[in-house]
């Protein structure tokens, strides 16, 4: 539930958001709360808390229009690269520029909590609409999943396709 009104203003002006501020959402097994998300920014950039539970992570994908930022608050990630898994312990930064193919998941035995930042905006737009997809029920639609993708310039691969894109 997003406790903050946006406004349009002429001036470039800050943006404060609370402690319990942002709109929280959920998709392919985490929960995202937005704290800044592209309509803040004038599509500048996004900004999320995001919490995955134990061994839990999205498909291996490709941003082709955004650069992606984590930063790892609690837990483990570990990150599927082009070159192998690698573990961002608590603490970690992770830098994933656009079209490198990825995925991570959490590694540890309790919930991850980490900062993702996205570059322009546009992974929060996505991740809601994917969010309401799979909230509807029954076998996910990877279909229509693909084709939100495809939207955003995001691109769902088969594992064995995590060569530099």
């Amino acid at each position: 539930m997003s406790t903050e009104v946006v406004t349009p203003s002429p001036a470039p002006s800050v943006l404060v958001i609370p402690p319990e501020g942002g709109r929280p959402i959920s998709a392919f097994g985490s929960t995202a709360l937005f704290k800044i998300e592209g309509r803040h920014t004038g599509g500048a950039l996004c900004l999320a808390i995001a919490t995955t539970p134990p061994g839990v992570g999205p498909p291996p994908h490709v941003h082709r229009r955004d650069d992606e930022l984590f930063v790892e608050l609690e837990g483990e990630l570990s990150f599927l690269t082009s070159t192998g898994w690698v573990a961002a312990p608590q603490g970690s930064v992770v830098f994933v520029p656009r079209g490198a193919p990825h995925t991570f998941r959490n590694s540890g035995s309790t919930p991850s909590r980490h900062l993702v930042v996205n570059l322009p905006s546009g992974f929060d737009e996505f991740f809601e609409r994917c969010g309401e997809v799979q909230a509807a029920g029954g076998p996910p639609d990877v279909a229509r999943l693909r084709a939100i993708a495809a939207e955003y310039g995001y691109e769902f691969l088969a594992p064995g396709q995590m060569q530099e894109g």
